[in-house]
């Protein structure tokens, strides 16, 4: 199986670099940052470059725009600019080239709707570029259910247009629920989402964004906390809480009370994850992009198996 993972720098993710870099098919490195003149704000590591280099592991370094607190107002002003998107697209060419990297991984997000023929016309001056350099050019796609030139978050992502000046589309078919308590990414929204992705992208340019983590609601608070699947599971077993597997949503969960507030949790495992893997044939998907390495269930490496393979034990 195809399996990209992305990496961040935070707990666990280094460990689990160096354990499972021989069975990843490629990295996705959160490691370049735009800054308001064109240029990148670089946040490489040179140890993980050691480790890929290592196991022959190839990197698609991420451009993104977490670099500025005011990311939206950030990444608008450049893509309105002909001049600051010339100048990104060189900043971009230039540092694929310096580190030779085979690719890049387009991550940008909060981009107003407004933004989405300059995003349109982004993408396709840089994949003439960076073709010519014989460099792969990838993006990662907010979910989407149909096309909504006016959705907040992702009405700036024009599949259709996109799909024809990338090669890879990482369809990020998570985060279902956030403001409210619900499954990550139950089986039939990826499913509702990879019917309309396959509609307008060329099935093998995709490859189906998964998540590996959980989230912890608290009663009366809008957003949740970030779980690990370990911290998860220890959260439930330090409460006592009971965890349940939602056979309609694919995906477990559990509840539990402290300080008379009531949470809720859901989070992605080894079984959560191995239901979604059939629909990469059932589509006629590239692989799976996966977010992120050091959240992860241990189980779901004997589902990937070694680079290149597909083990058979998904249960």
């Amino acid at each position: 199986m195809d399996n990209k993972w992305y990496y961040d720098e935070a707990p666990g993710a280094l460990p689990d670099l160096r354990t499972h870099a021989k069975d990843i098919t490629t990295l996705i490195p959160f490691w370049y940052g735009v800054k308001s003149d064109g240029t990148l704000a670089d946040m490489s590591s040179q140890e993980v470059k050691n480790i890929a280099f290592q196991n022959n592991l190839p990197i698609y370094a991420i451009i993104h725009n977490y670099s500025d607190p005011k990311k939206s107002q950030l990444i608008h002003d450049l893509l309105s600019s002909t001049s600051l998107r010339h100048v990104l697209i060189n900043s971009i060419r230039d540092t694929a080239l310096y580190n030779n990297y085979p690719g890049i991984n387009i991550d940008f997000e909060f981009v107003p709707p407004e933004n989405r023929n300059n995003l349109n016309s982004f993408m396709q001056e840089l994949y003439s570029t960076l073709k010519n350099e014989g460099k792969t050019v990838t993006i990662s796609l907010p979910a989407e259910l149909k096309d909504n030139p006016y959705h907040p978050f992702s009405g700036a992502f024009q599949y259709s247009v996109i799909g024809q000046y990338t090669d890879q589309a990482y369809i990020l078919a998570y985060d279902e629920h956030f403001s409210q308590p619900g499954p990550i990414a139950s089986i039939d929204f990826v499913k509702n989402v990879l019917n309309y992705a396959v509609t307008v992208i060329p099935s093998y340019k995709i490859w189906l964004g998964t998540a590996v983590y959980g989230y912890d609601w608290t009663e009366g608070v809008n957003f949740p906390r970030t779980l690990s699947y370990q911290q998860a599971i220890e959260l439930a077993r330090n409460l006592g809480a009971t965890i349940l597997y939602d056979e309609a949503a694919q995906e477990s969960t559990f509840t539990y009370t402290i300080d008379n507030t009531k949470h809720i949790v859901w989070f992605e495992d080894k079984r959560s994850f191995a239901s979604k893997i059939p629909l990469l044939h059932q589509f006629n998907l590239s692989g799976v992009a996966v977010w992120r390495l050091g959240q992860e269930d241990p189980g779901i490496w004997d589902i990937i198996g070694t680079r290149g393979q597909v083990s058979c034990h998904t249960q």
